[in-house]
């Protein structure tokens, strides 16, 4: 991405941070909602395990959140002004997706006082409810991530909303690889690798609806006369390698085989290469889809 402008940069960063984080938080939560509905089931190792991991995915999910806003901030020029949009609000895009992450970082911030810090305790049901809470705060924040875009009319290769189901798609997907990465690294990470396999499953799907949002939106490109300049760009030199390797190879193919493969050979993961693989693309994603954009 060098010598591309700060205000392209700004935004990759955004749409990336803010849909990964997004992602890995709605995944976490959801398995967590899913998890402990059979907890007096688990082993005393496994319940730890998780807790860990749980805990480890909303401080990460809050990090990445908290950078994403910051990008988004810094892209305002004037900081202070995302102020005007709590105190006066108006029914707009942009103050759907400032209360989206508002909301998002409140939640999660709960959520981590009490799993992570233990500052106090909630009962199962509490739990059940901020956790419902959280899947529905990240849904919104990755749909915004496509919103941000789409309700731009003034450049007609994102004016379609099946760029938002694309971004939707690879935040969830990327959520899903950032969550079996960190889940690699915690403490007796066997057990929890093997009772990830249903997540597995979930990405394999994901990744297909995916790649069915992005034909579908580079269908609408090339039959959209007016993006022609920006198809110009897609299949040029420079960006058609990126295109092919880096959003389609990384962000989709290479990711599928390598959860097909591990599911259908192996009873649980070993080295999470096609999670960092499926990050990576994820990132080319939003930059090709913003200086195709931008022209």
């Amino acid at each position: 991405m060098l010598g591309i402008p700060l205000f392209d940069t700004l935004v990759i960063l955004y749409l990336f941070l803010g849909g990964a984080a997004a992602g890995a938080l709605f995944i976490i939560a959801a398995w967590s909602i899913v998890f402990h509905r059979r907890i007096k089931e688990r082993h005393i190792r496994l319940q730890t395990a998780f807790k860990s991991l749980m805990s480890y995915c909303y401080v990460t999910g809050m990090i990445l959140l908290s950078f994403s806003i910051l990008c988004l901030l810094w892209d305002l020029g004037q900081p202070q002004r995302a102020l005007s949009l709590f105190f006066r609000p108006h029914l707009t895009v942009l103050t759907f997706g400032s209360y989206s992450l508002l909301f998002e970082v409140l939640i999660v911030a709960f959520l981590i006082a009490a799993n992570r810090l233990d500052l106090f305790s909630i009962s199962g049901r509490v739990r059940k409810v901020l956790e419902y809470l959280c899947c529905v705060g990240s849904s919104a924040v990755m749909i915004y991530t496509g919103v941000f875009l789409a309700t731009n009319i003034s450049v007609p290769f994102w004016n379609t909303w099946t760029l938002i189901a694309l971004f939707f798609f690879s935040s969830l997907s990327a959520g899903v690889s950032l969550v079996l990465l960190i889940d690699y690294f915690v403490k007796d990470r066997t057990l929890l690798l093997r009772a990830a396999r249903p997540l597995q499953k979930i990405h394999v799907c994901v990744l297909l609806l995916e790649a069915a949002a992005m034909a579908g939106f580079i269908a609408v490109a090339f039959f959209n006369q007016e993006t022609s300049k920006s198809i110009e760009i897609l299949l040029g030199a420079e960006m058609l390698p990126t295109t092919i390797i880096g959003v389609v190879g990384m962000g989709v193919i290479i990711p599928l085989i390598l959860e097909s493969y591990n599911l259908l050979t192996k009873p649980y993961r070993t080295i999470p290469v096609s999670d960092v693989i499926c990050l990576l693309g994820g990132l080319c994603l939003r930059y090709v889809i913003i200086q195709c954009g931008v022209h």
